[in-house]
């Protein structure tokens, strides 16, 4: 088909020479006749590349084919079983491990049960003590403290010693003339006695 082209090229390049085209013409024609020429022989030369490649990959498709059907050799042979020992060595290996890993794991969980229990226990120890002190004796006061003082109501912040020690007063007296069971509960707005000396 290039060779077509040229053809009516060449012959559009005569007939418009006879007419007497100018100088600039002609010289136009002649260059786009040599670029059609150039152009033909880039394309031939491709179509023989293509042609080579395509050869070329035939002949890999049939190595392939004949690399895939043809018997494996002894030294293939040889890797491929090295490969599929050690592959089940390492599963077994693996097994072993997880086995322990899960022996490991139960040893250690009976005896964080055992911790807890054991815990349980000593809280259940403890608060039946307290249960038993706090119902066996009740808290005794004293009257040892003076019967002179005044009437204090307690404020956001203060404890019993700081009310004690505002006053100059001692936070013994205070509790046994309050009979406070607790002198960490105290609330605010409760009305507390100081004695004073």
């Amino acid at each position: 088909m290039m060779d077509k082209n040229i053809a009516f090229y060449g012959m559009l390049f005569f007939v418009l020479s006879l007419f007497g085209f100018g100088q600039n013409e002609r010289i136009m024609m002649a260059n786009l006749k040599q670029d059609l020429e150039l152009i033909n022989r880039e394309v031939t030369g491709l179509r023989s590349e293509v042609e080579l490649l395509r050869r070329e990959n035939a002949q890999l498709r049939v190595a392939l084919e004949q690399v895939s059907r043809s018997p494996k050799t002894n030294q293939q042979t040889g890797l491929v079983l090295e490969l599929q020992n050690r592959i089940q060595a390492l599963e077994l290996s693996l097994k072993q491990s997880e086995r322990a890993r899960e022996s490991m794991q139960d040893g250690v969980n009976q005896k964080f049960q055992q911790m807890i229990e054991q815990m349980n226990l000593g809280f259940e120890q403890v608060t039946n003590q307290n249960k038993q002190k706090s119902v066996s004796q009740p808290p005794s006061f004293s009257t040892d403290y003076p019967k002179n003082g005044f009437v204090h109501k307690v404020e956001k912040g203060e404890t019993v010693s700081s009310i004690a020690q505002k006053y100059q007063s001692k936070v013994s007296w205070i509790i046994d003339a309050n009979q406070i069971a607790d002198p960490t509960k105290v609330f605010v707005g409760r009305e507390l006695f100081v004695p004073q000396k």
